[in-house]
């Protein structure tokens, strides 16, 4: 079976691994043979998700390690990157013959991209130990090298990353933003009036079936939408900025651009404002099959139709398009893959020699690496590009190259927040210099992906925070060297209370950088696995001008006989031995040792306020396991008020499926060692004591599952 490399979905615009255009219908049968072959043939089509639902039906009838690599990789396809480190983890972390090690470079990939940079590290150097492919090799050491970039990176508290909100992005990926002279935004998104429409089932059977059976067997069928609708067509969107308002609904271009059949994306404008440059493309299954450049014109009241850029198309796919000068003269800048360039997609650009017409590309040689460079953008002799050829603390990276007037400068890496562990692609320039946008498929607060965290790109601006306080905490050990691997939570102090809590880790270094704002009060806890945690206290109030803090933080070892484990505040603790009978919130005999340890808590922390939840696995309907968790919580909480803990110490709070701990999200094939694994009682801090001593034989903050 012929599988597509992660960076040949790239030909899709900008990463629209949530569109899938799907022509025709899986095989049929429903042997484990025939639902392999059927998803052997989704692949071949670009329609991953459909691929990824026959492997999981042929997974769950034989728990075969070649099926479990199929699904790793096809969720590695669809940037679900928590997934695929769990589904590749379950193959080569029992892989003692190696048959499975020249997958350890995807390994790799995966577990980087979720942050796990010591873990990516490990499986990057046993591929070079033992692995055959000698490209794959090279771009392990890349791998590494951009690791180790990650440790030396320090992020720059002084720019704000914000998602540029609902009226632009959408559950699915948008694509190529740009600003033109009056502040307004253009970008590719997915035509709303074709947008994937979910076939229901019959919502009041589904309803009874699942409010009967809960925690049920696990074979109840959702209300999810199918993969067999049609979807839509990349189209181009406008949108305006209102001061106080924010942005306006955004609103597709007429079909002088848009044109049906295609889609376009990608635009860009000349440096005076005139001309719009923009792809459109042709794609068959996911694949594109054509992409070339073409150019509007601005007229009084419009946009001018749209014709095709001489010179800069041909038998090649040519993308991203924005203008840029060289030698003098103004040219044209994109991404391509010409037959005789250095990898899949290089830098090309074209000296402007008439109206919409150019020179042959020209190859920007050094900057282009063996794998791919994309989205180019050239502002006062410095170029901006996205790349995974160059050393990366994620997927794609921006980099930074200067023109020098006879060569290009070795290219810079923008590093964080601009960068982050996945996809940053599209990085320009508001027309004013006052902040950036770029396109990624990091995982944000107010991102609304339409399948997993990190499977679509938003649009976001980067902007200069007006006041910068800088507060950087140095973790040492008792030697007075650094102590990498620690978490820092910066919580936010209100009349004595805690407040908002920040917390952030640092693997691959012993500093951890959090931005302040002006005239509050901070506390900062600093912890690791095996050590007594340390806090310290400070405020902003009175700070005018921007300010660089350094804390330097000594934690001391735990005894290695201590029965004790430290917790902090914020930190989920797990009740182990908390169990309900089947679809039932009753308090058994059995679970009121762990209860009665927890009064004990209140009790020596009296001034401490605990947050007390219950979770369920994934089988059944998301509301009813909402509910049913609550009632289990607010169950949990009665017996502690009956033991005389006040009830404005505890908060309860039913989970349902939200906070599944391993794979075994909705669909997903697992065991029931597994579903149990996410059964679970927890509490933790939320005001009080910001470290508290738990018991190890009562607790483990491991999360370990119980046996019951």
């Amino acid at each position: 079976m012929k599988w597509i490399h992660f960076k040949k979905l790239l030909s899709f615009f900008a990463l629209l691994f949530c569109l899938e255009i799907v022509q025709a219908q899986p095989a049929t049968g429903n042997t484990p043979d025939a639902l392999v072959r059927s998803g052997d043939e989704q692949i071949e089509k670009g329609q991953y998700y459909r691929a990824l639902e026959q492997y999981e039906k042929a997974y769950k009838e034989i728990k075969d390690k070649d099926i479990a690599i199929k699904i790793a990789k096809t969720h590695l396809l669809l940037r679900d990157y928590n997934k695929a480190s769990v589904w590749f983890g379950r193959v080569l972390s029992r892989d003692r013959a190696n048959k499975y090690n020249e997958y350890r470079f995807d390994y790799g990939r995966a577990l980087k991209m979720n942050e796990s940079y010591t873990e990516a590290a490990e499986e990057f150097k046993k591929y070079l130990e033992s692995g055959v492919d000698e490209s794959l090799k090279e771009k392990a050491k890349i791998e590494l090298q951009g690791i180790e970039l990650r440790g030396g990176i320090t992020e720059n508290v002084g720019l704000e990353v914000k998602n540029a909100g609902k009226n632009i992005n959408t559950p699915e990926s948008q694509s190529g933003p740009s600003l033109d002279m009056d502040g307004n935004l253009y970008f590719g998104s997915l035509d709303a009036k074709e947008e994937k429409k979910s076939k229901k089932v019959d919502k009041k059977e589904s309803k009874k079936k699942e409010e009967k059976e809960g925690e049920g067997t696990g074979d109840e069928k959702t209300a999810e939408g199918s993969d067999d609708d049609p979807a839509g067509f990349m189209k181009l969107y406008q949108s305006a900025y209102s001061e106080g308002k924010g942005w306006e609904k955004a609103v597709m271009l007429p079909e002088l651009i848009n044109r049906n059949g295609y889609h376009s994306a990608n635009p860009s404008f000349s440096k005076d404002g005139q001309v719009m440059f923009f792809t459109r493309a042709v794609s068959e299954g996911g694949h594109m099959d054509e992409s070339k450049i073409y150019a509007s014109t601005k007229t009084a009241s419009a946009w001018s139709p749209a014709l095709e850029v001489k010179g800069v198309n041909g038998e090649f796919l040519a993308r991203h398009p924005v203008e840029g000068e060289l030698f003098g003269n103004r040219v044209l800048l994109f991404a391509a893959d010409i037959p005789g360039g250095k990898g899949g997609y290089d830098l090309y650009y074209a000296t402007k020699i008439g109206e919409a017409e150019y020179n042959a590309p020209v190859n920007l040689g050094s900057l282009n690496t063996a794998s791919d460079e994309l989205s180019p953008y050239m502002v006062d002799g410095a170029l901006y590009f996205s790349s995974d050829g160059w050393p990366g603390i994620g997927g794609f990276d921006i980099f930074q190259s200067k023109w020098t007037g006879s060569e290009w400068t070795t290219p810079v890496n923008l590093g964080l927040p601009v960068n982050s562990s996945v996809d940053d692609l599209f990085y320009k320039l508001s027309p004013k210099g006052d902040r950036a946008l770029l396109v990624s498929n990091r995982a944000h607060p107010d991102s609304k992906s339409l399948k997993s965290k990190t499977c679509c790109d938003d649009i976001y601006f980067i902007e200069k925070r007006k006041l910068v306080i800088d507060l950087t905490t140095v973790v040492l050990d008792e030697k007075k060297k650094g102590l990498k691997g620690a978490t820092a939570q910066l919580i936010e102090m209100k009349s004595g209370k805690d407040g908002e809590i920040q917390s952030k880790s640092n693997s691959q270094g012993n500093e951890i950088v959090h931005a302040l704002d002006k005239d509050k009060a901070y506390k900062v806890v600093v912890s690791k696995e095996g050590y007594f945690p340390a806090e310290y206290e400070l405020n902003t109030v009175g700070v005018e001008k921007d300010q660089k803090i350094r804390k330097e933080v000594t934690l001391r070892l735990l005894p290695p006989e201590s029965d004790v484990e430290i917790v902090t505040i914020n930190e989920p603790i797990r009740l182990n031995n908390i169990y309900y009978d089947f679809d039932d919130d009753k308090i058994l005999p059995a679970s009121e040792k762990d209860l009665g340890y927890l009064k004990e808590l209140m009790d020596k922390y009296p001034d401490m306020v605990i947050e007390l939840s219950s979770h369920t696995d994934s089988r059944g309907n998301d509301d009813y396991n909402e509910k049913l968790s609550q009632r289990r919580a607010n169950s949990a909480k009665k017996w502690l008020m009956g033991k005389k803990v006040s009830a404005q110490r505890i908060v309860a709070k039913g989970y349902g499926e939200e906070k599944i701990l391993n794979h075994c999200s909705n669909g997903e094939e697992c065991t029931e060692e597994e579903h149990r694994y996410n059964r679970r009682t927890e509490f933790k801090i939320l005001s009080g004591p910001t470290t508290i001593e738990v018991k190890k034989e009562v607790m483990n903050k491991k999360n370990k599952p119980s046996e019951k």
